[in-house]
């Protein structure tokens, strides 16, 4: 299964913000950090902020934060929001000439349900290590 740049930028955004000492940061240490665009990236984290992944504080002195311990937040469910789909194949509309006998979907709808539930075992905090936060901080 192939992730869409909006699930790897979510994903590197939480990263950095888990790893993190400091309280706050911005969007643009997290586009410099990773060389993403400010601007997808900023797409990225209200989507993560309206969700309770992210929590913005405004003002001047404001920023973003993990807005659930990185031990809460389970990659299934970072995936399962940013992904716009999770249909291996669309079938819909489908000139073919086995479609109502085609095995193939269901077959890998079996195995991204196995792909999800490996994910679920797993949450933010298993994939940040202090290697990881140097890199991002020079700490």
């Amino acid at each position: 299964m192939q992730l869409t740049k909006h699930t790897d930028f979510a994903f590197k955004a939480l990263i950095y913000l888990g790893s993190m000492k400091q309280e706050l940061a911005t969007i643009q240490q997290i586009a410099d950090s990773f060389q993403i665009p400010k601007s997808h990236l900023m797409k990225v984290i209200n989507t993560l902020s309206n969700h309770g992944f992210v929590e913005a504080v405004r003002g001047k002195n404001g920023g973003i934060k993990l807005g659930l311990a990185a031990d809460t937040i389970s990659l299934k469910d970072v995936v399962v929001l940013m992904e716009k789909t999770l249909d291996p194949f669309d079938c819909v509309g489908q000139d073919c000439v086995i479609l109502s006998r085609c095995k193939l979907k269901q077959l890998f709808q079996d195995a991204q349900t196995s792909y999800l539930h490996f994910l679920d075992g797993y949450h933010l905090a298993d994939i940040i290590d202090k290697p990881t936060a140097k890199i991002l901080h020079f700490q």
